[in-house]
């Protein structure tokens, strides 16, 4: 059933209802349905690149502002960045300036200026606050990296295929904050093979409404940071979760997974029919009719409607994992970041323990 169906058969339950506050209602109860399991059709997957680490040339910096200017043999190691479709592209990379990685601080690169393209100016997310420099060293590359899409909801895994490194487990739960006790000058560079929460975007000018640290996402999207930071170059596979899109079309329709009566129950019994039940003084037609037991109804139904869905979507991909309890873990303590332990684990020992993986 599409969008345009079920606000049809919202405002024919209610006449008075108007269409755009049932189109309202539709998607508040979609997205409660969304919310109510890990749907299986929410697990998607997606790339994500971190090219080879730029190196030659020199930027002249002044402490305390923001802007850099790239020598001729910078500004030509860059400019495939700057084109655009370019993968990852100069405002996904991060620049550090000194001739040792451990010298300089890690700046997002927020805009460019090609306009002399052998003099290239970048932007940086905040003031640098390295000695002015008119020949720094530097390295570009990328280690902050943002989900591929606008509805991520959490990392499943990633993989760098090429070097056989998984990021799973443990190693996708980790914080900067943990990298700053662990590595606080970011000297670990090369392969990634951990990633942590950095924080979200956020507006960094009230006046233009520019996000820093990415210029290119939208306030409150997640930073990711690897580590150690990939200077190598790197490409990731990944499998994520979604939080799941709205319809906003007349014609956009649920996916398989989730029938309509689902939706439309869930919206009648947690929306519209209370809006009925405050507004029967000014609607002659909600007059006569017991809402509360209609909500009740409507809710017991969605409910029974709802274990009816999960069952299904079980059929097709199980994501319903029963609870393992306090066992023994497999990699904790033994291990380290999710790592399989270092223990023998034959068929009696697993017969006689409880063990978490």
């Amino acid at each position: 059933m599409a969008l345009l169906d079920m606000v049809s058969e919202l405002t024919g339950v209610l006449p008075g209802l108007s269409p755009m506050l049932a189109q309202k209602y539709v998607n508040r109860a979609l997205v409660d349905v969304y919310n109510k399991r890990r749907w299986s059709f929410l697990v998607t997957d997606g790339v994500l690149v971190c090219p080879t680490q730029i190196v030659n040339g020199s930027a002249s910096i002044t402490q305390y502002t923001n802007t850099v200017t790239l020598d001729a043999t910078g500004s030509a190691a860059i400019a495939s960045q700057l084109v655009f479709g370019a993968v990852p592209g100069i405002q996904q990379m991060q620049i550090r300036f000194g001739s040792s990685p451990t010298n300089g601080q890690v700046y997002s690169i927020d805009a460019f200026d090609n306009t002399n393209p052998a003099a290239v100016i970048l932007t940086t997310d905040r003031v640098v606050v390295e000695q002015t420099n008119i020949a720094s060293p530097f390295q570009i590359y990328r280690c902050y990296v943002t989900p591929p899409v606008t509805d991520f909801l959490t990392w499943e895994s990633m993989v760098d295929v090429t070097n056989a490194i998984p990021i799973v487990g443990d190693r996708l739960r980790m914080t900067s904050a943990m990298l700053d006790r662990r590595d606080p000058q970011r000297a670990a560079q090369g392969l990634a093979y951990f990633l942590a929460s950095w924080g979200g975007n956020r507006i960094g000018d009230a006046f233009t409404g520019a996000t820093v640290p990415n210029a290119t996402q939208n306030q409150s999207t997640p930073i990711y940071e690897l580590w150690p930071h990939p200077t190598s170059g790197q490409t990731f596979y990944c499998r994520f979760r979604r939080r799941g899109a709205e319809l906003f079309n007349p014609t956009d329709e649920l996916p398989s997974q989730v029938p309509e009566t689902l939706v439309v129950t869930r919206a009648l019994g947690w929306y519209a029919y209370p809006f009925a039940q405050a507004n029967v003084s000014n609607f002659p037609t909600f007059k006569g009719a017991q809402w509360p037991s209609l909500i009740i109804q409507a809710r017991s139904q969605f409910m029974e409607l709802l274990l009816d869905a999960k069952r299904n979507d079980n059929e097709q991909e199980l994501q319903d994992v029963s609870a393992r309890g306090h066992g023994l873990r497999v990699g904790v303590p033994f291990g380290r970041f999710g790592d399989m332990a270092s223990l023998v684990i034959d068929a009696n020992f697993l017969q006689s323990h409880l063990i978490r993986f």
